[in-house]
This record gives structure tokens, C-alpha cells and sequence, in this order.
């Protein structure tokens, strides 16, 4: 779970032996404080961007330690999915990427404006057609071959 406001994230892991439910905290930081977006967790890794108020870069953190493994600055806040190994992250300004995360760092591999207002709805994908929102648009792209 993860919180702005300086709230920041931890990993709690849960254990039920008959009817008793008990609760363990794995790790807690201040280090990602997922304010209002997404956030994905991928094999060992968390995605997501990490800050409140001013710059959120795009982080990764160690599902099992919490240790921060990378962040990413090039692009503002952000909501993102995860498809065939790739995210497709819509920030907030309504810039569409597409970028291949690994353990070193985040490569983004294209990029288009598409949006022009504050763009805070995580994108959906159902089957090849993304759909993207803006406060005043919505978009539906379809990414199937032609």
C-alpha cells in the first residue's frame, strides 16, 4: 500500500492459521508515496510515480526489501498499464509512451502528445483498443496490426 502526503508505502504479509488472521510488516519507507495514480508490481519490482506535491518521477522498489532500485525523471507524473512486457504510461500533460522497464532502468522507446488537459484517469486496454482520458477528451486508439 502506498500513500502521498508523506505517508509513504510498506508491504504487509498476512498469515491465517485456522480462524486467526495475523499481520506482519514486511518493510515500510517514506521513499514511494504513490499520491493519486497506479501503481504495478512486475516479477520482484514496484512501478509507480512517487511524490505529491511537485516532481513524482517514475520509481521502481523492491517488492521484498523496499530499497529503491531506480527512478526515472524524464517525463512528469504518471498512470500507466502493463501489456506484453511493456508499459503504456499516459502522464499528466496527455504525452503517451511506451517503455520497456528492467532491473537497471526504464527505456522509453516512443512517445506522442495526444492530450492537452490534466490527464489523471489510468489508461484502460481491452483487447488491442487503449483508451485515454483527458478532463475534456476521450480517446480510444486501436493498436491491433494493420
Amino acid at each position: 500500500m502506498s500513500s502521498g502526503y508523506n505517508g509513504g508505502s510498506r508491504v504487509l504479509k498476512l498469515n491465517r492459521v485456522g480462524d486467526k488472521t495475523t499481520v506482519e510488516e514486511v518493510w515500510a519507507n517514506r521513499l514511494m508515496r504513490v499520491h493519486f495514480t497506479n501503481a504495478i508490481r512486475v516479477g520482484d519490482l514496484i512501478y509507480g510515480s512517487s511524490g505529491d506535491f511537485g516532481p513524482a518521477p517514475f520509481t521502481a522498489v523492491n517488492v521484498k526489501t523496499g530499497n529503491v532500485v531506480w527512478r526515472h525523471r524524464s517525463f512528469p507524473r504518471a498512470s500507466f498499464l502493463f501489456a506484453d512486457g511493456r508499459f503504456i504510461i499516459l502522464d499528466e500533460d496527455g504525452q503517451l509512451l511506451l517503455a520497456t522497464p528492467t532491473a537497471e532502468g526504464l527505456t522509453v522507446t516512443s512517445k506522442v502528445e495526444l492530450l492537452s488537459g490534466k490527464a489523471w484517469t489510468v489508461p484502460s486496454l481491452s483487447g488491442t483498443r487503449l483508451y485515454l482520458r483527458d478532463r475534456k477528451n476521450i480517446l480510444a486508439l486501436e493498436l491491433g496490426a494493420q
